[in-house]
């Protein structure tokens, strides 16, 4: 068994979801992947290169903006995640984010809203994926719309957000800096998505799921990133062998992308669902998998009597209250079955179903599939051939 050291934190969920692809190739070429947190330094990579001579590593550069390493790691089978196209490597390969991809769905869920005005809050830190989702972002809206994109301040951000035309629609560099726009927001008393509409990236439910409403989000194929980022190591480490360190030519690069945007309610203002409605969504959104959801919790969300509940439903969703329910179910089985490994069974219980013959009977007459064959289509087509 060959050992690949995997030089990045497991503190964010991006991170560990990449460890999660790159493990996934591992199992299937024998690989022990190691990640190896700490390595703030010269000596300190120096040391863990030394301590464990692997056969290959994968180096997460997302969060510099300096030169590649290639000192040291011009000796060892290496591919960078990340690495700063300001800054590339001469002698290895490289897997980028296509933040402009991301940006651009995003942008997409904004102009959807028709919103007055739009606006940017990055990290503050020039970034290069952060430089390239601002610009995409205030492209897509001048392409559309002709209307300049607002740079908001890390300073005084209360104030920014207050002299922007309303409705306005916000986009942060990642779900950390739209969240630092949300609570300014509501600080400055501004109705979520009603005055401010707000859309991160990464889909990061530490911050996702801790304001209410959810905030949007579009979350990048960090797990096919992870897998295809070993398979270049994979095709390096084979190219060591046969060739040696040396390369003619610059080394090759590749992408990866947005897998999908997850709609919440920071972008859920429609001039056709009242507020009633759009709590009540969150609502079930928040609480459709937990088998105590009945009606009476979504009719409280709402503040109003059950018989205006229901007519509220009919007339702005054009379906009930239950069917509601059993369609975020629907959808959360879909996810759980494409990005994970849980068993069918365990999905069916998650989502809140009692009845494991009902929801196969349902998949396949919404999908036209079995379960399982859905989730091996899914998951294939989201895998870089072997």
């Amino acid at each position: 068994m060959e050992t690949i050291l995997f030089f990045q934190s497991t503190l964010r969920k991006s991170w560990r979801q990449k460890l999660a692809g790159a493990h996934a190739f591992a199992r299937e070429h024998d690989w022990l992947v190691q990640s190896v947190n700490r390595f703030a330094t010269t000596d300190e990579i120096r040391g863990v290169l030394e301590e464990w001579t692997p056969a290959g590593c994968m180096v997460d550069r997302g969060m510099a903006n300096s030169a590649a390493p290639d000192h040291l790691f011009a000796a060892v089978p290496t591919v960078y995640l990340d690495q700063t196209p300001d800054h590339p490597s001469r002698i290895h390969p490289c897997l980028l984010h296509d933040s402009a991809a991301e940006a651009a769905a995003a942008a997409a869920e904004l102009l959807a809203r028709n919103c007055a005005s739009y606006a940017y809050i990055g990290t503050g830190e020039n970034l290069y994926w952060d430089r390239v989702r601002r610009e995409r972002f205030a492209q897509a809206i001048q392409c559309e719309t002709g209307k300049t994109v607002s740079v908001l301040p890390g300073k005084r951000l209360r104030e920014a957000l207050e002299a922007l035309p309303k409705p306005c629609g916000i986009l942060g560099a990642n779900d950390e800096c739209a969240i630092k726009a949300y609570h300014a927001a509501v600080a400055a008393g501004l109705a979520i998505p009603d005055d401010v509409m707000l859309a991160g990236i990464d889909n990061d439910e530490i911050y996702c799921e801790a304001v209410d409403p959810g905030l949007t989000s579009v979350e990048p194929d960090f797990e096919g990133a992870g897998y295809r980022l070993a398979q270049m190591l994979h095709e390096e480490i084979s190219r060591f062998r046969r060739h040696g360190a040396r390369r003619r030519g610059a080394p090759p690069t590749d992408t990866y992308g947005p897998l999908r945007i997850v709609q919440r309610g920071s972008t859920a203002a429609q001039a056709d669902i009242g507020p009633r409605v759009r709590r009540a969504l969150e609502y079930i959104r928040r609480h459709a998998c937990e088998p105590s959801i009945g009606l009476d919790g979504v009719i409280s969300a709402m503040d109003c009597s059950r018989r205006l509940a229901t007519l509220l439903f009919k007339k702005e969703l054009k379906r009930t209250i239950l069917g509601e329910i059993h369609r975020q179910r629907f959808l959360r089985a879909c996810d759980l079955l494409e990005r994970t490994d849980m068993p069918i069974s365990t999905v069916i219980v998650h989502c809140g179903y009692r009845s494991d013959s009902f929801v196969k009977k349902l998949f396949m007459r919404e999908t036209g599939m079995t379960m399982r064959d859905y989730r091996r289509r899914r998951r294939a087509s989201r895998l870089p051939p072997s």
